[in-house]
């Protein structure tokens, strides 16, 4: 069930993607970010109270407000920068790129085991990565500035996952921790939109594509990934939920062709397939065919 919930995610991240890029020249940075998880933040809010898990709040502790700020807030503020700089194939390829990180910090701050397996995987995966980066860099929209922006949010949500791991371990409640999580991201927007943006008349410059958009962001593309990868992360380790997590990559390059027309090439759908193959080796090595061959 973990599993599937983190596939799952992988597939909402993947298409929140092509969601902001579809609306990033519609709409203000900050009022993409605040608009999205304002709508997300009431949508779980509502889900939470109505399952119970309003109650006893302190009881968590200020662990879901830091990594509110940190993910989903600024690390979306980088990624939709991003995305107004590159393309959205680049965004879900770099936001694929955790699993090279992840289980290294896994095993250095919270002590997790590193198999072999997850390593090879990672590596694996992360050579398919930079393939696609490379491929879409030259055919695809995608800019050395916008992809340095991407990766700034990349390094925000790996250091987020730390604490939202801990997070989990202890509480649990993914409903109630969500919750917190998306209010305290769409506070760090309406902070942008304040602070930088200026905007005269916020949301004025929507039409119907655009708020069907927002509403899509907030509802499907926040309250279901964040709680699903809140849920996924009391069960599973920090190496091996960056590892599904490489999914993104394939599913938004799909996604991105799909629905945005971006151009995907031969290199691409290559790397594509080695971004999948890193992500089921560990599954592979796991298996009892896989035991036998090792």
């Amino acid at each position: 069930m973990p599993v599937s919930a983190l596939i799952l995610a992988s597939a909402f991240w993947a298409s929140t993607m092509i969601a902001n890029k579809s609306i990033v020249d519609a709409l203000l940075l900050s009022e993409i970010v605040s608009g999205r998880f304002t709508i997300g933040a009431l949508t779980m809010w509502s889900i939470a109270l109505l399952a119970g898990q309003g109650r006893n709040l302190k009881a968590i502790g200020w662990g879901p407000v830091l990594l509110g700020i940190l993910d989903p807030g600024i690390a979306a503020v980088f990624m939709v920068w991003g995305l107004s700089l590159s393309s959205a194939v680049s965004g879900t390829v770099l936001l694929s790129t955790q699993p090279i990180l992840m289980p290294l910090l896994g095993w250095l701050v919270l002590r997790e085991s590193l198999s072999a397996s997850v390593v090879a995987g990672a590596v694996v995966a992360l050579i398919g990565a930079v393939l696609l980066v490379y491929g879409q860099e030259d055919h695809g929209g995608g800019t050395p500035l916008g992809d340095m922006l991407l990766t700034i949010g990349v390094l925000v949500i790996c250091g987020a996952q730390l604490i939202a791991r801990r997070i989990a371990q202890v509480h649990g409640r993914a409903m109630a921790v969500t919750s917190i999580q998306l209010t305290m991201a769409a506070v760090v927007g309406l902070i942008v939109m304040v602070a930088v943006d200026h905007p005269a008349n916020p949301f004025s410059n929507m039409d119907t594509n655009v708020v069907l958009t927002l509403l899509y962001l907030g509802v499907i593309g926040s309250t279901g990934p964040f709680f699903l990868y809140n849920y996924a992360l009391r069960y599973l380790t920090v190496g091996m939920v960056s590892l599904l997590l490489t999914l993104i990559a394939p599913l938004g390059a799909l996604m991105s062709w799909l629905y945005l027309g971006t151009e995907v090439s031969l290199l691409d759908w290559i790397a594509i397939g080695i971004v999948v193959f890193g992500v089921l080796l560990p599954t592979i090595a796991s298996s009892p065919i896989g035991r036998r061959r090792i």
